[in-house]
């Protein structure tokens, strides 16, 4: 993946700054943005996938299919369906309590990194998993700056541990029984159009299938594992015995226990 670093039009010497420093952490070019009007003739000039800008309001990714910046997404109203009462299959198949140890193996956008977090409170531990340098990066800065207008989303969020780093790179040297329960939820595998954030980190997401290899190592630190799919099918061949999910939900959460 070959990405570059710019600012917005006419930035501030701060954020250029602040570019700066972001493509020196990152090992990658800083472009100034003077030299080109438009983002879209940049990639096509650098012939790259992506580009970070540093702006007033934080990181946006840019690439070819569109821009991307942090929100807590569907986290927002799942929070509020909670509070109300309302059932969430994701926290009704990890069984999260008040100081339960999870692991978002594939914390991508962390809206279920977010949820977890809420229901495990102060006294738990969140970590999440982000293979994907950029999205990771944009995340993680996301998580410790957005502020949302119900405070204990924004409290939720920043109890968040961000770890860019694969699922197996991290289980290899986890300790055993380190979580109460591993969640995996392998993005891109089968593409939905309608999201205009995540057709924008395609070129830079990270595709790898989870592996029934990285399954076994998860049962070594937890002793359950959670694993969301839309087929029945793969979650099978995953070795899960139990399928949850909505009688009418597109996606089913499929448990493995140790």
């Amino acid at each position: 993946m070959k990405f570059a670093v710019t600012t917005g039009r006419g930035s501030q010497v701060e954020l250029v700054g602040q570019a700066q420093r972001w493509a020196r952490q990152l090992a990658t070019e800083y472009i100034p943005r003077d030299k080109y009007g438009k983002l879209d003739v940049m990639i096509a000039d650098k012939k790259l996938d992506a580009v970070l800008v540093a702006t007033a309001v934080g990181p946006r990714l840019v690439t070819d299919e569109g821009i991307f910046f942090y929100h807590p997404s569907m986290a927002v109203l799942r929070l509020q369906r909670l509070k109300n009462g309302e059932k969430d299959n994701f926290a009704s198949s990890l069984q999260i309590r008040e100081g339960a140890r999870i692991l978002d193996a594939t914390l991508g956008l962390a809206s279920d990194a977010a949820i977890a977090s809420y229901l495990a409170g102060p006294a738990g531990k969140v970590v999440g998993l982000e293979a994907s340098l950029l999205l990771w990066f944009v995340v993680s800065r996301g998580l410790q700056t957005y502020t949302a207008e119900d405070n204990d989303l924004t409290d939720a969020l920043r109890r968040i541990e961000a770890v860019q780093m694969t699922a197996e790179e991290y289980l290899l040297h986890c300790g055993e029984n380190s979580f109460d329960a591993v969640y995996f939820d392998p993005m891109f595998r089968f593409p939905v159009n309608g999201s205009s954030a995540i057709q924008a980190l395609r070129p830079v997401a990270y595709t790898q299938p989870l592996s029934v290899h990285v399954v076994q190592l998860a049962l070594k630190a937890a002793p359950m594992i959670v694993i969301k799919e839309r087929s029945e099918r793969i979650l099978r061949e995953y070795g899960c015995t139990e399928i949850c999910g909505g009688r009418y939900s597109k996606v089913k959460y499929g448990i493995v226990r140790r």
